[in-house]
């Protein structure tokens, strides 16, 4: 690795006897550096770097060099030239590899870790995007991620580590400086380190809220010096990545009439309406309208500026930053209405940290951060089950191209049905009013750290008290127009206009409605930390208590209201010798309100040990090729409480249950019942071992970590199923019976090369896990490939399709498929040209005994990334792909299935021309034999959950690419800049993958989600 130096010119403390010099120390990863040795060559002048990396030191003259020395780090002789500021990153020694890293509720020496954790470098996460989760998949190992939607404010991506392992909450914690928050709206800039802990040794500290893996943000601090500012702004140009392609208004009108004829029915389009239609003379009577063109804008925008400053004395640094960030969306707008129904989001960030040394031995921190974001978005009512993107897509999959046109003159809402079905898709995203939510957050932290040398050495105390709270606003300004039709029989009014025929009443005015949410979290954590090194031996040691109480100000109900709060102790002690042999012990010691007083606590330790085989003698004649090696193993336990519900012991009676009719007036009374069984319910505990393997080789050019891991939990949350009817239970209660195994490896892999002025670097990633379920609770099956014991967590279940029936099927000739035929019954009337599945039992019936496990789930269980940079004097380049396998998913719908609601509703994707057909009789054509309406034939048969309508939803994709050139010095101080690099960014460029009816990474089973966003932007940097 090379050595990073940046220098500030200007002296800004100079005297006769010598020249003040300040800085910040880092390692390789950026993580600031206390403890290192800062001498004057050749003199006894000499200080060390405080916790954050900071120091201050006189030297004679500018004409001195100054020398950086730290265990684990190669030695730095940097010249002072004259400069008043030098920040260092030091580059790693191979011999040791002892850089800090985080680690769980402190800072270890690197080569001391012997838990599972990955970390990337904080500014690879500078990327032209809202929300940094999505950003995380295939760059770090370890993590699983994939975005469900684009829509701006909504772009969160769903995250695991090590993927899903048991049944309930998987999802890890995420920690921002020491807190449970958040990192949806964090601006990247703002980030020091970045790391995820991944094991029972990195995680046992954490206790319940470590379960499923721990993600480690650390905010920037302030560093000595005169005040550095830092600006960086891009605009960029967003469209998406994959739209639906649905057919014409031609070729729907055909595929209607063919699955209606086909079938035995008379045609809904006659042939002159549809040479009226393709003529396109009067588009109002017959329309033919590309409904996502209408409901889509090609282009959209988005655009960041952000701005930091840090700086400082020795005895208080600041760091203090802004940031905004601004979206369009892509929905189409009217621009005839008075109000803004566009899509679009913006966000202000606010960052500052200031510590404060009120002695030697004692300092503060106090850190705020915060955002207010508002978003604004079309009128269309959502609910619970529905979201925004959810209806406006569905109304565009359901809505057939040739039902009725954009609009009628007049800006008139074309409509036809009396009960408002089958709506407008345009007026739904146009004119439906608009949507604003405003949200606030504020995060705020107080940090003291007393060094306690003069009780021994190596000893200190550690306080954090934090404060957060959360609101959001959410404001609607609906309507809903009246819609009307215009009767191609009868079109015209007798002067010649059309005649409008109102099919819906509805108003014109905008309505008012409102709803708010919020929360706040308060957290108190007090830790005792000693660290202490006696000649080859090195010692250290954590006890750790903490609270939270987390209050929903919203709550809908008494018991949600109720305060949630979970308290816990925490240790560790770890051993070294010789930089050699190292031992650690964990343990967490965890409270849940969930569970009766008598099992309210859990005790949940660890173990762990490595050894560095390249600091043994014997492995000396081979570290000219293999700098380092070592080797790490870990085994623990982690508890869970989640997936039993709150106060889970309780039994709870609810009003509103089933009553009764009383009196001669036959009164109705309001039942009261028990709807939730109390169960006294444990600890639910997984066992989780890590191998973990590191080697650096080639003068630490090449390295690789890799981790193999094996967990297996016992007693999950899960409602008993073999409890029988006629107990007289109304609901299940819970119990801990789930039993799941997941197991599987991650890595990364760097190379790095020097050719002259030319710098190459590869990284890659690779992430695999597999889940099954071994105990679930229900009852032998009638047929073994009915138990879900053995397969995985979110495996798909259905029919096993064979093929499609051909017209040799049909050996009696009459048109249909049936046991005379020599088949099994299936669902309803069949045809050829519709599905054939498979009779797994033999019964001579296909149903629900012949449904099995088909599919691994929508969350894949490889996750990879790889990417390459090169730098060429003031040039550089680079680019990342990111990818997915073993992953997959049913699709069905309107769009998908055609035809299937009443009356046929629902538009068409254009892969339906490939359907089986008399003269296509093809036994495994992509879409069966047409059908019309939910209830035409076939239609039941072919709309099952079957291997004919999953589909792998893999894929390789071009996640980034960036080039981008710093100018030398002498140019930049002509403009009083001292750095000054522009660039041009650019994410989801394209994507690989057989599944082309949508972006793969969309929760939709039809394509009826807002897509995701492909990037290019244009940006500079400045420092000043």
């Amino acid at each position: 690795m090379t050595l990073l130096l940046s220098t500030t010119s200007t002296m800004y403390a100079q005297e006769e006897t010598g020249i003040t010099v300040t800085g910040t120390v880092t390692d390789s990863q950026g993580v600031p550096l206390p403890g290192v040795n800062i001498k004057e060559q050749n003199t006894t002048n000499g200080t060390l770097t405080d916790f954050d990396g900071n120091y201050t030191i006189t030297v004679s003259d500018g004409e001195a060099t100054l020398v950086f020395s730290y265990v684990g780090m190669k030695t730095a002789e940097i010249p002072v030239k004259g400069e008043s500021s030098i920040d260092i990153q030091m580059a790693d020694d191979a011999q040791s590899l002892d850089e800090v890293v985080l680690v769980g509720y402190g800072k270890q020496k690197k080569i001391s870790v012997v838990g599972a954790q990955s970390t990337i470098k904080a500014d690879e996460l500078e990327l032209p995007v809202a929300n940094l989760g999505t950003m995380l998949a295939g760059r770090i190992s370890g993590i699983t991620g994939v975005q469900r939607s684009g829509l701006p404010g909504y772009d969160g991506a769903d995250l695991w580590i090590r993927g899903i392992s048991s049944f309930g909450n998987a999802y890890p914690l995420v920690l921002v400086d020491g807190v449970e928050r958040s990192l949806d709206n964090i601006n990247p800039r703002d980030i020091a380190s970045f790391s995820i802990l991944k094991d029972a040794s990195a995680t046992a500290v954490y206790g319940i809220r470590g379960a499923n893996g721990v993600i480690l943000i650390e905010t920037k601090k302030g560093k000595i010096g005169k005040p550095q500012i830092t600006l960086d702004y891009f605009e960029g140009v967003t469209h998406f990545t994959k739209t639906p392609d649905l057919v014409d208004g031609i070729t729907y009108m055909n595929l209607a009439n063919e699955a209606l004829t086909t079938r035995g029915d008379l045609p809904k389009y006659s042939q002159e309406y549809i040479d009226a239609t393709a003529s396109g003379e009067n588009p109002l009577l017959y329309p033919n309208v590309n409904w996502m063109d209408e409901v889509f804008k090609s282009y959209g925008r988005n655009r960041q500026a952000l701005i930091n400053v840090t700086g400082g004395a020795e005895s208080a640094r600041y760091y203090v930053s802004l940031g905004y960030y601004n979206e369009t969306g892509l929905f189409q707008t009217d621009p005839n209405v008075s109000y803004d129904s566009g899509t679009g989001f913006e966000r202000y960030n606010f960052t500052s940290n200031l510590t404060l040394d009120l002695t030697k031995t004692t300092d503060i921190n106090v850190g705020i951060q915060g955002y207010l974001s508002d978003g604004n978005y079309p009128g269309t009512p959502t609910s619970a089950n529905i979201s925004l993107e959810d209806q406006i897509f569905g109304t565009a999959l359901e809505a057939p191209p040739v039902e009725y046109p954009v609009l009628y003159p007049g800006g008139y809402v074309p409509g036809r049905s009396a009960n408002g079905g089958l709506r407008n898709p345009y007026a739904e995203v146009a004119l439906r009013g608009y949507r604003t939510i405003t949200r606030t957050n504020l995060n705020t932290n107080l940090n003291l750290n007393q060094q306690l040398s003069f009780i021994t050495e190596g000893l200190s105390l550690h306080g954090l008290f934090a404060f957060d709270s959360f609101n959001e606003q959410n404001v609607a300004r609906s309507k809903r127009e009246s819609t009307y039709f215009v009767d191609a029989n009868f079109p015209y009014t007798e002067d010649g206009g059309l005649l409008l025929n109102e099919t819906y009443t509805g108003t014109n005015f905008l309505g008012y409605d409102r709803s708010n949410g919020g929360n706040r979290r308060f957290y108190t954590q007090v830790s005792v930390n000693y660290d202490r090194s006696f000649g080859k031996h090195s010692v250290s040691g954590l006890l750790l208590a903490n609270r939270t109480d987390y209050s929903n100000a919203f709550a809908g109900n008494f018991t949600e209201a109720i305060p949630f709060r979970n308290e816990g102790l925490a240790g560790r002690a770890t051993y070294s010798y010789d930089d050699r042999y190292f031992l650690e012990v964990n343990a967490g010691y965890n409270g849940s309100e969930n569970f009766a007083p008598n099992n309210r606590y859990g005790f949940f330790p660890s173990l762990a040990v490595g050894w560095v085989v390249s600091n043994e003698k014997f492995f000396e004649p081979i570290k000219e090729h293999i700098d380092y090696f070592k080797l790490r193993y870990s085994d623990g336990l982690v508890g869970s409480d989640s997936g039993a519900g709150r106060f889970a012991y309780l039994n709870r009676v609810e009003s509103g249950q089933d009553g009764y009719y009383f009196s001669e007036n036959r009164q109705y009374v309001d039942g009261i019942a028990q709807t939730y069984y109390g169960v006294d319910v444990v600890w639910a505990e997984a066992r989780k071992q890590d191998l973990g393997i590191e080697i650096n080789a080639f003068d630490s050019r090449l390295s690789l970590i890799t981790d193999f891991f094996y967990e297996r939990t016992e007693g999950a949350f899960l409602n008993r199923s073999d409890i029988p009817n006629y107990i007289g239970l109304t609901t299940d209660p819970y119990g801990n019976i789930g039993v799941t195994e997941n197991k599987g490896f991650d890595g990364t892999l760097n190379y790095s090369h020097q050719f002259q002025e030319l710098r190459l670097s590869f990284r890659g990633t690779f992430s695999y896990n597999k889940n099954k379920i071994v105990e679930n609770g229900v009852p032998e099956q009638p047929y073994p490939w009915l138990n879900r014991q053995g397969t995985g967590l979110l495996a798909n279940v259905g029919y096993v399709a064979e093929r499609l029936f051909t017209l040799e099927d049909d050996l009696d000739g009459d048109g249909f498929i049936t046991t005379e035929d020599g088949f099994p019954t299936q669902f309803g009337q069949i045809q050829p040209g519709d599905i054939k599945y498979s009779d797994l039992n033999g019964d001579g019936q296909i149903d629900a005994f012949d449904r099995k496990v088909i599919g691994d789930g929508d969350v894949p269980a490889l996750t990879y990334g790889f990417g390459i940079t090169a730098i060429y004097k003031g040039f550089d380049a680079s680019l990342f792909f990111q990818g997915q396998s073993f992953s997959d998913r049913f699709i069905g719908g309107y769009g998908i299935r055609p035809f299937i609601g009443d009356g046929g509703e629902g538009n068409i994707y254009t892969t339906s021309l490939d359907r089986w057909t008399t003269e296509n009789n093809d036994a495994y054509a992509t879409y069966p034999r047409l059908s019309f309406s939910a209830s035409g034939i076939g239609q039941t048969n072919n709309n099952q959950n079957s291997t004919w309508w999953l589909r792998d939803i893999d894929f390789l994709r071009l996640k980034t690419a960036e080039v981008g050139y710093t100018f030398k010095e002498t140019f930049s101080k002509k403009f009083g800049v001292d750095d000054f690099r522009i660039y041009m960014r650019a994410t989801n460029l394209f994507t690989l993958s057989k599944f082309d009816l949508w972006d793969p990474e969309l929760n939709t089973n039809n394509g009826g989600r807002y897509p995701n966003i492909s990037v290019v932007s244009l940006g500079g940097t400045f420092q000043f």
